[in-house]
């Protein structure tokens, strides 16, 4: 027996040498595959961590550009120093938004202008470290002098750059990101009266915000700044100092060790070798294999999810951008791409009546049509929402343009069945035509956005190409939107008041309350200027809300007049409301039986639940309701009776043509007839004759509001008015006005 043990022996430790030869083999192959895959990553993510510091520059640049590249810019900086303004529109703005530490306007290598934390302090601030900062400041002025010596650009002065310059520096011993960029006219209505001109300077320092927006961004763990390199723990890489003589710093993380994880991972299994070789070879083969189906899975995820929209199918935002910039190389005037932004109108009452699961299939139907319309060499995308976007190669005819477009159109305006309904759903277009319009995929995308906002302003389901004055036109609008934000904080806005007079054309028996601007540069601004742009920038309600407050507040003074006040259709999609007239009613004292709401028929049209909500409990405090400009819209009986109007006001368009029309005055007889039939008053709007006063008094009109009487006009002159009428000592005792 101990003879025959000995081949066994050696046959057991034969086969054990050749398992831990074999495990020994495979451990070392596994340490040195963990160690390349760990060194794959930390090479990859040396070169995304460089990359988003060099990007870092780029984001300055965006961020500066808006205030660097502006006519008013270079008034405030350039010809005097507006350093309330600046600080508002420039450090205080960086701060807030963006998180720029520190802000510097430079003129003749002098500051002028110093913003540090958000805070306005002193231009001769020691935060302001030269030794770092000027560098920056004269590459950026000497690229500037380059620019200028070349001459303007093809375009005119209005189109050259804007320079800038950005560099990583060390201020006090803290690394930190310098940018300067040139103060420079928009559209060259101004020019700098220095050869140089102002440069706006900004400071981020490479704290725990600006590591906090990394790990936002790269999904870092744990980044620092360190002085010393990292330890075998983490990972890092150098601060790229634009001076090489700078003391080096290191941006280092947690260093991902996916090969030491995967290692890790597949002990058990080394283990299990050592027991049964070929079985846990299999299982090793068989874990591997399945490993790299689920990375090869998980990489055709990402990408799906990355730029194909889940609900249609089809290419989402970045998806579209990334397929229109390949495209776009092979674009020129002669083979040139239409790119069409599509808005479906009323998308959202299709949600609302038969709900949102039926809305997302007519959604993916569309998107569906819309790839076939943009055919095989074309594309379409959704982007979200109701809004899909097409690109159309376009050939030589002079109508191919206006063909796609109405091709587009014919296939939305087709029924959509959907869930056994039969769906009609319209679109209005804009669009841009490449490299006319632009080369850039995102600026055409944006021209076509501006487009269809046209569109959908002129009518739901046209079609406009883009021109240069709409993008004035959104300019404009966001100018005085911005404006008109600050109106309302710096009580730029009035409360002007028109006379209301009783049937004898002499007795004032109310006033309706108007919204005027008064701008400290332009005057006067006219509603219809600022009233559209309030109502789409959702300032409408805030607007109103603010001229009620005011016309309360001095109308008071009034009694036994009554006070009409106009709410926008948007101000009833907070269900608030009431209670928000309440509060200002008991802030200002104003009795509530005085005030008359004036809303116009637009309301009542698909927004009846939450109206008549709103309404009935404004009608419980004791207001009244007035239906304005009664039979411009969608007049109807109905209304009158199911909303309980209190008041009708007769469209000055029917006033103006008594005399002028046989139709009109059968009209305001007919609705004053009628009126007082249901026992409403009636109020005819736009009076500016005899003539017409005197065939109101015949028809029985009980009020009358016009020029004939009197304009809107302020407070201290509305007072004076009613004095005039002869009874306004009992109604409106002699005061100083202050004016409202």
């Amino acid at each position: 027996m101990a003879r025959s043990s000995r081949p066994t022996d050696r046959m057991i430790l034969a086969v054990a040498l050749v398992i831990m030869a074999t495990v020994v083999a495979m451990g070392a192959f596994s340490l040195v595959v963990a160690e390349r895959i760990d060194s794959n990553a930390r090479e990859r993510w040396a070169g995304v961590v460089t990359d988003a510091l060099a990007r870092h520059g780029e984001d300055m640049r965006r961020d500066l550009a808006g205030f660097a590249h502006w006519d008013e810019s270079v008034l405030r900086t350039a010809y005097f120093l507006d350093a309330d303004w600046v600080h508002r529109n420039f450090g205080k703005w960086l701060y807030d938004t963006r998180r720029h530490d520190q802000s510097f306007i430079v003129m003749e290598d002098r500051v002028t202008y110093a913003a540090v934390g958000g805070e306005l302090v002193r231009p001769d601030t020691p935060a302001f470290d030269a030794a770092a900062i000027m560098p920056v400041v004269r590459r950026m002025q000497q690229a500037f002098a380059t620019q200028a010596a070349n001459g303007p650009h093809q375009g005119g002065a209005a189109a050259q750059d804007t320079v800038f310059r950005s560099a990583y520096v060390s201020i006090e011993g803290k690394p930190a990101l310098v940018g300067a960029i040139g103060i420079t006219p928009d559209y060259g209505r101004v020019v700098s009266p220095n050869r140089d001109g102002p440069v706006a300077v900004t400071v981020q320092f490479l704290d725990r915000g600006f590591l906090d927006e990394l790990v936002a961004e790269l999904h870092l763990i744990r980044p620092m700044i360190s002085m010393t390199p990292p330890d075998k723990n983490r990972q890092g890489v150098l601060v790229p100092f634009a001076d090489p003589a700078t003391p080096p710093a290191w941006l280092t993380w947690v260093a991902q060790k996916p090969g030491e994880k995967l290692l890790q991972a597949l002990l058990p299994s080394l283990i299990g070798v050592a027991l049964l070789l070929l079985g846990a070879a299999a299982v090793v083969l068989w874990y591997a294999r399945r490993a790299t189906a689920d990375l090869a899975e998980s990489e055709a995820l990402a990408l799906r999810l990355a730029y194909v929209d889940p609900l249609s199918g089809l290419p989402n935002r970045a998806g579209f951008v990334r397929r229109l910039t390949s495209r776009l190389p092979q674009v020129d005037e002669d083979h040139p791409l239409l790119v069409l932004f599509v808005d479906l109108d009323r998308f959202k009452d299709i949600n609302d009546t038969l709900g949102h699961q039926l809305g997302d299939l007519l959604l993916a139907a569309v998107g569906h049509r819309l790839q076939e319309v943009a055919g095989p060499n074309g594309m379409a995308a959704r982007f979200g929402g109701d809004e899909f976007v097409l690109m159309k190669p376009l050939d030589r005819r002079p109508d191919a343009q206006a063909e796609a477009c109405r091709e587009v159109q014919e296939a939305l305006r087709q029924p959509f069945r959907v869930a056994s309904h039969s769906i009609i759903v319209g679109g209005s277009i804009g669009a841009v035509i490449a490299p006319m319009d632009g080369n850039a995929a995102e600026e055409l995308i944006r021209l076509a956005d501006i487009s269809v906002y046209r569109a959908k302003a002129d009518g739901r389901g046209s079609v406009r190409l883009f021109e240069p004055a709409m993008e004035a036109e959104v300019r404009r609008r966001r100018e005085v939107e911005l404006e008109l934000s600050a109106a309302l904080e710096n009580g730029e806005i009035r409360a002007y008041f028109q006379p209301q007079m009783g049937a004898d054309g002499t007795t004032v028996v109310g006033c309706e309350a108007l919204v005027r601007w008064l701008h400290p540069r332009r005057g006067l601004v006219s509603p219809g200027e600022f009233i559209p742009v309030a109502e789409h920038s959702g300032l409408i309600t805030l607007l109103d809300m603010y001229v009620l407050r005011e016309a309360c507040r001095t109308a008071r003074a009034w009694p036994g007049i009554k006070l009409g006040v106009n709410l926008s259709p948007a101000d009833f999609l907070s269900h608030d409301l009431a209670e928000r007239i309440a509060a200002i009613l008991a802030e200002t004292g104003f009795d509530p039986s005085r005030l008359e709401v004036e809303i116009t028929e637009n309301l009542l049209v698909g927004n009846q639940p939450e109206a008549i909500s709103i309404l009935a409990r404004l009608r419980a405090m004791g207001m009244r309701i007035a239906l304005d400009d009664f039979g411009s819209g969608y007049s109807s009986l109905g209304y009158i009776r199911r909303f309980r109007i209190d008041s009708l006001k007769i469209d000055r368009s029917f006033t103006q043509n008594i005399g002028q029309t046989d139709d009109a005055p059968a009209i305001i007889d007919c609705v004053v007839r009628l009126a007082r039939a249901l026992g409403v008053s009636v109020t005819a709007e736009g009076v500016e004759t005899r003539e017409q006063l005197r065939y109101l008094k015949s028809v029985g009109c009980h009020n009358m509001q016009g020029f004939l009487f009197g304009p809107p006009m302020p407070a201290a002159d509305f007072e004076a008015f009613v004095r005039r009428q002869g009874s306004a000592d009992d109604r409106i005792p002699h005061r100083t006005f202050a004016g409202a």
